[in-house]
């Protein structure tokens, strides 16, 4: 989060992490303050009882790119500065298997990461649970990674984004992706009235 300045030298180490803490506990709060410290909120998305996660997610990405996209514009944000610096390699079916285990720990636990430790913050045991699991995870994947660390590091595409992908101007890219959003809202707003595991039984 404090990438850019830190690297151009707008302030030193120290004031980054001092930067960095205050922006993690505003950022912890506002989250604990939307309910999203609440594993029951963010499962819900999945049995389309309450779509926040997807609206609030989805619209943080729009609203990110779009402020990215003007900021390049005024000629005071380098996205060959992003890429090189801050956009991680793309491996291919490695991340689609992570994806899925990702998705199967979030719709099992309620948690991801960063909603755990900010429920953990606030009393909630099952995150702490979810927590030491994932430590737990961790430690495994260390452990067989000799096992396994061929097929992490397979499928390298490099550093990609989609507009390179689909050889797109950044506009047209960006402008689809406001449009699924807006889709995406949508369509959250049928499933919520849906409402289908809400309804079985009655």
């Amino acid at each position: 989060m404090t990438g850019p300045l830190y690297l151009f030298d707008v302030f030193g180490f120290t004031t980054s992490l001092v930067v960095a803490v205050a922006m993690g506990f505003l950022f912890g709060f506002v989250l604990e303050r939307a309910g999203f410290g609440d594993a029951r909120t963010i499962v819900s998305i999945f049995y389309f009882r309450d779509m926040r996660v997807l609206r609030v997610m989805f619209s943080a990405i729009v609203t990110a790119m779009v402020g990215l996209i003007a900021l390049s514009r005024l000629g005071l944000f380098d996205y060959s500065v992003l890429v090189e610096y801050s956009l991680l390699p793309t491996y291919l079916w490695p991340q689609l298997v992570g994806g899925v285990l990702i998705g199967m720990g979030f719709t099992l636990g309620g948690y991801c990461p960063g909603t755990s430790v900010v429920a953990i913050t606030s009393g909630r045991v099952d995150a702490l649970v979810f927590l030491a699991g994932m430590v737990a995870g961790v430690w495994v994947f260390a452990a067989g990674f000799p096992l396994w660390g061929a097929f992490y590091k397979s499928s390298d595409l490099g550093r990609i984004t989609l507009w390179q992908v689909f050889g797109l101007p950044l506009e047209v890219v960006a402008a689809a992706m406001a449009l699924m959003a807006l889709a995406a809202f949508f369509l959250a707003g049928l499933g919520e009235k849906w409402a289908p595991y809400d309804k079985a039984g009655k």
